[in-house]
């Protein structure tokens, strides 16, 4: 009996000692880049009732790649291989936070015009993305990939991104951070199109 006991104890110990060394699980959001004025531009818009006013754009949809559909963050690790983090996740589904983001900064960038998630106007102008890259790799680099189509009226524009940015700093927060700036510079070329 004292060896079973001392078995379960070593058995307890064991476990609690197993449970410890377990990695906890940190979890991350895209931060906003732009300024706190494009709530104000856009307020200004909607309460504007003029017909010579732009178009609505309506974001229709952000589509991610397979290895980015997932709710861990993603690092290549060679030419051919990509990790999916098991404890390193995003705080929210990826896709939103990326429409979320496009949806501020081209609200800040086009004031003129009310971008939203859904169509409000009968024939607003539309913006379509795909994210192929959006993830960390082993050299320090850091990826966004895709393209984008703006339709407006008969006009269609395809336009392809592929940003390789450095990470000044080790670690997931500093990823994370720069993948942001990254999506910001995607948001601005979307609005410099749209401009001309």
């Amino acid at each position: 009996m004292k060896n079973l006991a001392k078995a379960l104890a070593f058995l307890g110990i064991f476990v609690l000692a197993g449970c410890s060394s377990i990695p906890e699980k940190q979890y991350y959001q895209l931060p906003s880049v732009t300024s706190s004025a494009a709530g104000a531009d856009q307020a200004g818009y909607r309460s504007s009732t003029g017909d010579n006013r732009a178009p609505q754009l309506w974001i229709q949809r952000i589509t991610l790649s397979d290895v980015l559909g997932n709710s861990g963050i993603v690092y290549q690790t060679s030419d051919v291989e990509y990790s999916i983090g098991s404890t390193n996740l995003w705080a929210g589904p990826l896709e939103q936070q990326l429409l979320d983001a496009m949806t501020t900064e081209l609200s800040q960038a086009l004031p003129d015009r009310l971008v939203s998630v859904q169509p409000l106007e009968m024939k607003p102008d539309t913006l379509t993305i795909s994210v192929t890259g959006f993830h960390g790799r082993y050299d320090g680099k850091v990826i966004v990939a895709g393209s984008w189509i703006y339709t407006h009226g008969e006009n269609v524009i395809r336009h392809p991104f592929n940003l390789v940015l450095t990470q000044s700093e080790n670690g997931y927060p500093e990823l994370v951070r720069t993948l942001g700036e990254g999506w910001a510079q995607v948001a601005k070329s979307v609005a410099e199109e749209i401009r001309k």
